[in-house]
């Protein structure tokens, strides 16, 4: 009787201890998701009570944060839990262990609802290893009082470009005035420029066999109306090639230029109140090549939110991350913080109605392109500098084109086997 008496007793206590609450740490900017971060707390508090997040502010700086995830995960710590990423680490967090795969955490349904283009970049192995929670990316902004003053269309071509710029130019009778401008300094905005007009000429880094193709045709080819765009036509200025974004937007925004080809983060100071060009400017997706119309060109950016492989709670993780990246939340962040989401119906909600500018530039992102950081895992940042260098020879006419992709290619094949 005593036994099965105190085997009753510890049942019963058992049953008395209340289930432990699982506690999860997300490691994300302040700045750079803002108020949506303590917004989706509370709306997965009031559905998961049992598991209890803890915001950890990391630096807003990219390098600065990721020093600091370097430093964890080599040291397999288990916190952050989730934790955010640049669109360029993620094939090489893949690459190294350090993120874990999603596919078995979440459904392959939950995961196809996002961009593939984005999804392209944290895949590794046919696996995905993040999932993108907001984008950024280049756009083709336009002179719309321009157009409509020497009668021309929007440009959906490189060639089209080119000709209004031709009559713009002549038109304006104004040597300061330029047909287009961009971020043709030696920085990563450079292969992301020399990304949109390759593909858009059905070229790109890879092959459609995932080979390195920096030397094909097309590429060559679209390398080539670059050089022409600035040597031979004058349609740009000299001061390109020293031009980072903010450079190219102030030359814009002064009335100096007809096109304008940089991130979109260059809408509200263009459409300021104080704005020279403000009410007459407008935009669209980056224009591809005629031979090939339905190219994508929009070469894209943006952050993921990824698993810690040694998190201690990884199915909590991956619940909290699914309800963080899911559509309602991201179209809160949309139309209340100016977020794009990586969602591609997003776009189309009628709640986006009241962030109309947002939803035109998520259009665009329907013909994104991804820069090859998830086959290139963590040598992306030497391939990234060879193309930088590559593209600079050929601008300042250092190097044939030809020989400057050639070069790129050897170089990039190089370090790829080693």
């Amino acid at each position: 009787m005593k036994l099965k008496a105190l085997a009753l007793a510890t049942a019963a206590a058992v049953i008395a201890v209340p289930a432990i609450a699982e506690d999860l740490v997300l490691s994300i900017g302040s700045r750079g998701y803002g108020p949506a971060v303590e917004r989706n707390f509370e709306r997965f508090a009031a559905e998961h009570p049992d598991i209890k997040i803890e915001w950890n502010k990391v630096s807003d700086v990219p390098g600065e944060t990721r020093k600091l995830y370097v430093t964890g995960l080599t040291a397999k710590s288990p916190t952050p839990d989730v934790f955010a990423v640049d669109v360029i680490w993620a094939g090489e967090f893949a690459q190294r262990g350090w993120l874990e795969p999603l596919n078995g955490l979440l459904s392959d349904e939950t995961i196809a609802t996002f961009n593939p283009s984005l999804l392209s970049a944290a895949t590794l192995d046919g696996k995905v290893h993040a999932l993108p929670l907001y984008a950024d990316g280049i756009h083709f902004f336009y002179r719309s009082d321009l157009l409509e003053k020497y009668g021309l269309e929007v440009p959906t071509t490189w060639e089209d470009v080119m000709a209004a710029s031709k009559v713009i130019t002549e038109g304006e009778k104004n040597p300061q005035f330029y047909g287009f401008v961009s971020m043709w300094a030696k920085i990563e905005g450079l292969f992301m420029n020399w990304l949109a007009f390759t593909n858009g000429n059905g070229g790109g880094f890879l092959d459609g066999d995932g080979n390195v193709a920096v030397n094909s045709p097309a590429n060559i080819e679209a390398t080539q109306f670059m050089v022409d765009l600035l040597h031979e036509h004058r349609y740009a200025p000299d001061s390109i090639l020293n031009m980072r974004p903010d450079d190219a937007r102030t030359l814009f925004q002064q009335g100096r230029a007809a096109f304008l080809m940089v991130q979109d983060f260059v809408y509200n100071p263009l459409s300021a109140a104080d704005s020279p060009v403000a009410g007459k400017f407008d935009y669209a997706r980056v224009p591809t090549f005629a031979a090939h119309p339905d190219a994508n060109s929009t070469t894209m950016g943006g952050w993921f939110l990824g698993i810690n492989p040694n998190s201690e709670n990884k199915e909590a993780a991956a619940t909290f991350l699914e309800h963080f990246t899911a559509y309602d939340q991201q179209l809160t962040a949309a139309v209340e913080d100016n977020r794009a989401p990586t969602i591609p119906a997003i776009y189309d909600d009628a709640a986006m109605t009241s962030a109309e500018v947002l939803a035109k530039f998520g259009k665009n992102y329907d013909f994104g392109v991804v820069r090859p950081s998830a086959s290139t895992g963590s040598k992306y940042p030497k391939i990234s500098e060879i193309m930088q260098l590559a593209v600079t020879n050929a601008l300042h006419q250092q190097k044939t084109v030809e020989e400057a992709l050639n070069d790129a290619q050897s170089q990039i094949e190089a370090v790829l086997a080693d």
